[in-house]
């Protein structure tokens, strides 16, 4: 049963990155005499999102790596190559295998998923390329602030402290789920994950707190410590705070965190280490009830 679920989950994993290449396809239909000009055709990415989706095999990383590799070798210079890499590369990584996972990601180019950033980052990290690793850090965390700038309900700040940098975000709607408003994200300057001290009214924990005081009603904000192994809940508010208190609370924890941030160990066995939740990590543009 276990063993079920972590195949669920993994799975999940690749279903935007498979859309990813759907799109690419179709894209590039359009110019299809092109396409065809080359060794594969459009048949061939085809037939490799079709095995993919096949229903009769487990979609397990192994069956996601192979049949992506296949296609890979044999039509390396499709335009979905670079779709390809990054599910080869998340596949080779749920796998423990740090050095394909690396060269994919390398032959992957500028990537936009968050989920996949971090699985580069951890594959990078496990075979001692470290300064690339903290290089797709940066880029991650730029391109995450300037899509939260783009946004109309969102606003970012910056300030540099002694060992990082830390961004102020505020969400003008809270997220429909997390009911986030209000983060920190701390991001070292040198080695070590991001970490993010968010202030929300998280739905399901108040649910299981209404239910476990029978029923009464109580306002309250955790305060939630994001890093990459996990969630530490630091804390409950029950009364009114001023926005002086929110950031001092905030620079105060996330400061100590950057004098000890963390950083992955384990290289010498090439073990990788994949960040859980990235999405808690930075934070993105609220879910609007619908």
């Amino acid at each position: 049963m276990g063993d079920q679920k972590r195949l669920s989950k993994r799975k999940r994993r690749y279903i935007g990155a498979i859309i990813a290449t759907t799109v690419t396809t179709l894209l590039a239909l359009v110019s299809l005499p092109i396409a065809d000009a080359q060794s594969c055709t459009i048949h061939d990415a085809t037939r490799w999102q079709l095995a993919l989706h096949d229903r009769e095999e487990e979609q397990s990383p192994d069956h996601i790596r192979r049949v992506t590799e296949a296609f890979l070798n044999a039509c390396p210079d499709r335009p979905e190559r670079y779709d390809a890499n990054r599910i080869a590369g998340i596949a080779a990584a749920d796998m423990g295998d740090a050095k394909a996972a690396a060269q994919h990601f390398k032959r992957a180019g500028r990537m936009t998923n968050l989920l996949s950033n971090f699985y580069a980052m951890g594959s990078f990290l496990a075979v001692g390329e470290d300064r690339l690793a903290w290089r797709v850090r940066d880029e991650t965390v730029e391109a995450w602030r300037s899509r939260l700038e783009r946004h109309p309900g969102v606003s970012v700040s910056a300030s540099a402290q002694r060992h990082g940098m830390i961004y102020q975000v505020f969400f003008e709607t809270p997220d429909k789920d997390t009911r986030l408003r209000t983060a920190w994200v701390a991001v070292p300057f040198g080695p070590g994950w991001p970490a993010t001290l968010g202030f929300s009214s998280d739905r399901m924990r108040l649910a299981f707190r209404r239910t476990s005081a029978g029923g009464r009603e109580q306002e309250v904000e955790f305060v939630d410590l994001n890093r990459c192994l996990g969630r530490r809940t630091l804390g409950e508010i029950t009364t009114p705070m001023t926005a002086q208190t929110y950031r001092d609370t905030a620079l105060s924890s996330l400061n100590a965190y950057l004098a000890a941030p963390d950083i992955p160990r384990g290289k010498a066995k090439r073990e990788i280490q994949i960040c859980t939740w990235p999405s808690r990590l930075l934070p993105g543009p609220p879910k609007r009830a619908s």
